[in-house]
């Protein structure tokens, strides 16, 4: 998997997957989610250095949702990757409107009438959301079209970051 090493080392990231292939599944269960969202947020907070930029693909970009949506203190930016939401699940809509960092949704779309519903609906239903679509390249875009998922990405999380440290709150020197 020399793709993924190389978009680690882009990020300078840290990966954390402990899913037990739950993701893999048609369905997840309350239980598998909670397991995840806390043990993820945990592994976050044990790093050190928070907020971090999160980047997800396919069926990890819920629980990665509700993870940015329930801590948005550990979060600078979201970024999924062709991802695969049951958009039928209760609360699903109540979860996006929770995430506050800025998110972008990137999309694969193989031929011109890909159905993008899905990760658009995603980006649209995010308050800071952005959709990107990269043409002519098959699922997943961060495996078939590295290189530009990777320009996508970091130029996101770059944005993210000056605008974290916008965010940020001044001291108060009074005294």
């Amino acid at each position: 998997m020399e793709w993924y090493s190389r978009q680690v080392a882009a990020y300078d990231a840290q990966t954390w997957e402990n899913f037990d292939g739950a993701f893999l599944g048609a369905t997840v269960t309350e239980d598998q989610l909670e397991q995840w969202v806390s043990g993820a947020a945990a592994a976050v907070q044990d790093g050190g250095v928070t907020p971090v930029h999160l980047v997800a693909s396919g069926r990890a970009a819920y629980a990665t949702i509700v993870l940015a949506g329930r801590y948005p203190e550990l979060v600078k930016s979201l970024i999924l990757a062709d991802p695969e939401v049951d958009t039928s699940i209760e609360g699903y809509a109540h979860s996006l409107r929770l995430v506050q960092a800025p998110s972008l949704v990137i999309a694969a779309v193989p031929q011109a009438y890909t159905d993008i519903a899905e990760p658009q609906s995603i980006a649209g239903g995010i308050d800071n959301g952005v959709f990107v679509i990269i043409e002519n390249t098959a699922v997943p875009a961060h495996r078939t079209r590295a290189d530009s998922f990777n320009e996508w990405a970091t130029s996101f999380m770059n944005i993210a970051e000056g605008l974290h440290t916008f965010a940020e709150p001044e001291e108060d020197f009074r005294a």
